[in-house]
């Protein structure tokens, strides 16, 4: 069975890589890995062992909604993109409570769900606070502690997929995306999925976003109501990501970066983190222009930094190495 999306020129022209749903959907994700054993990439082993381990009784309310197999209550979908886990929460807590009612309707015809659930359309209920105190918690006890790690290797992720759009347009991208389930027959993008359904963009445009912890799934977050662009969430390629050093014991402290750096080429990193030109890293320093180029030859060639031409600039961008190594500090 197949989803087809269907795009017109403007929608082509409006697809774009986004960041990440944020700390919250990886936090579902990952509930959802540990709930389908034997699922997981090689890659998350040990950290599908140690979150095992991590699994408290304060989490029932939410990991009650991920029964073991491949099926959840589908919340990141109620809560979207939020890029906190503070937004994350806040957007748990503000849930619809008729479109609460209509996914519990649409989950409970699938897989049992507990009694209590339903309470969770009430969006004063104690029901609703105990799943947001729970949704906390498992961020805490299974993310949190990699959640550096997960930024560099989603920020390594966007920065590839937009290299290929960039050199090779929006037909190589989608070709490469996810070959083994998706197929780009323009101007429709089939998807194979669990049942078949019709999507028109309508000159919304899409956002690909990538995530860590999705594991083999693929996501849609299309609301019919709202003009934003639908979101097609996709696993990212765990292969790519050796330089963030997922999972990882702790990167060295801030004394030992701050040796290894030196103060001018630690405030560069920092300046690079939000992405910059040459021009701006210079001002940001307080230098001429050659002397910050010196500066990111040195990042480069630490593996830190990369850069990439756009127009007539160089823009330069933190690699997951560098991510990992600034937020460590």
């Amino acid at each position: 069975m197949t989803w087809r999306i269907h795009f017109t020129a403007l929608d082509l022209a409006r697809v774009r890589i986004g960041d990440s749903l944020g700390p919250l959907a990886e936090t579902l994700f990952g509930l959802l890995q540990l709930s389908a054993p034997g699922r997981h990439p090689v890659a998350f082993a040990r950290w599908h062992r140690r979150a095992l381990t991590r699994i408290t009784p304060q989490m029932y309310p939410l990991t009650s909604l991920v029964p073991p197999g491949m099926r959840a209550v589908d919340l990141w979908t109620l809560t979207g993109e939020q890029s906190t886990i503070e937004q994350g929460i806040a957007a748990l807590r503000a849930m619809r409570e008729e479109s609460v009612l209509a996914e519990l309707d649409y989950f409970a015809s699938h897989s049992e769900l507990p009694r209590a659930a339903w309470r969770l359309a009430n969006p004063g209920g104690d029901e609703r606070d105990l799943l947001a105190r729970a949704a906390y918690v498992s961020y805490r006890a299974l993310i949190e502690p990699h959640w550096t790690q997960v930024r560099a290797c989603l920020g390594a992720e966007r920065m590839a997929r937009a290299d290929v759009l960039f050199t090779g347009g929006v037909e190589s991208l989608f070709t490469t995306l996810y070959p083994d389930r998706i197929r780009w027959r323009a101007p429709v993008l089939e998807i194979r999925m669990p049942s078949e359904t019709d999507i028109e963009l309508g000159g919304r445009g899409l956002v690909l976003v990538p995530s860590l912890f999705l594991g083999e799934r693929l996501v849609l977050l299309n609301d019919l109501h709202d003009e934003q662009p639908p979101r097609l969430v996709f696993p990212a390629d765990i292969g790519s990501m050796r330089g963030a050093r997922l999972l990882a014991d702790a990167l060295p402290g801030s004394p030992a970066i701050e040796a290894l750096m030196g103060s001018a080429n630690a405030s560069a990193l920092g300046r690079i983190a939000d992405g910059c030109t040459t021009g701006e890293l210079a001002r940001h320093l307080d230098v001429e222009p050659t002397v910050a180029n010196r500066h990111l030859a040195m990042l480069r060639q630490a593996g830190l930094v990369v850069t990439r031409r756009q127009g007539s600039a160089n823009w330069h961008l933190l690699t997951p190495l560098g991510l990992a190594l600034l937020d460590a500090s």
